[in-house]
């Protein structure tokens, strides 16, 4: 190689190391921002969460059914309380008024089989996790809760937003379970708790059970202005305190 011919080889090799540590000191600063970016996000989303959280209508419910923690990234996160995974529940959804569970109860070979044991008591809501849980925070805090016939249940899950969802191959069914109502010491109510089921055709029928629970103000005024205290005591079954 010549004198000329070395010095361009080196000035091209020189203009290449440079390009490429300049793509690598641009990719270094893009992957910087982006991560930078994402834990801004990160951060928005946990205060979001925070924020959820500390507005919630109904603590004592809140805190029963729900855990805040903190992830890896030391963000916030809200979800199910631990007891109630570990029961085989689910959180179908939540906001500041209501919590949705779902659980998995059992399968069938058809339809006619599963609301059969469904109606026999195969599964007993009254006595579950969440009817445990709901009982005794209400009972924390003085109030008492009133199970009603499950004809208020059904009329109750007619009226408010349910999370199951009607398709083909479902049945959905809202009156198989007693209701549970919490009432403050001046007897007002404080929170529903109702129960829907599903029957889901796949391999056999799934039957799953949601747990409604209600507590927002306007909720507990329509319940007020819609049901008469002489119906409540015509399907009124027991009143635990």
């Amino acid at each position: 190689m010549n004198k000329k011919s070395f010095i361009i080889f080196t000035s091209v090799a020189g203009l290449s190391l440079s390009g490429c540590q300049h793509m690598q000191n641009a990719a270094n600063t893009t992957m910087g921002t982006v991560s930078k970016g994402i834990q801004a996000y990160d951060g928005w989303v946990s205060k979001g969460t925070q924020r959820v959280w500390d507005e919630i209508a109904n603590p004592a419910i809140r805190d029963k059914f729900l855990v805040l923690s903190q992830n890896s990234n030391g963000n916030n996160q809200m979800k199910l309380n631990p007891l109630l995974v570990n029961d085989k529940f689910e959180l179908k959804e939540r906001n500041f008024s209501t919590i949705y569970l779902e659980k998995y109860v059992f399968q069938e070979s058809n339809f006619d089989e599963a609301n059969r044991r469904i109606r026999n008591g195969a599964y007993i809501s009254e006595k579950d996790l969440a009817a445990k849980l709901f009982i005794e925070q209400a009972l924390a805090q003085g109030h008492e809760v009133r199970m009603f016939k499950a004809s208020l249940n059904a009329e109750i899950n007619q009226h408010l937003k349910q999370t199951i969802i009607e398709f083909k191959g479902a049945q959905n069914n809202y009156g198989f379970d007693p209701v549970f109502i919490e009432f403050d010491q001046t007897g007002s109510p404080v929170a529903i708790m109702t129960r829907s089921w599903q029957t889901v055709s796949v391999i056999g029928v799934a039957s799953r059970v949601y747990t409604n629970i209600y507590f927002g103000q306007a909720t507990m005024r329509w319940f007020e202005n819609n049901f008469s205290n002489r119906y409540l005591e015509n399907t009124l079954i027991r009143t635990i305190r």
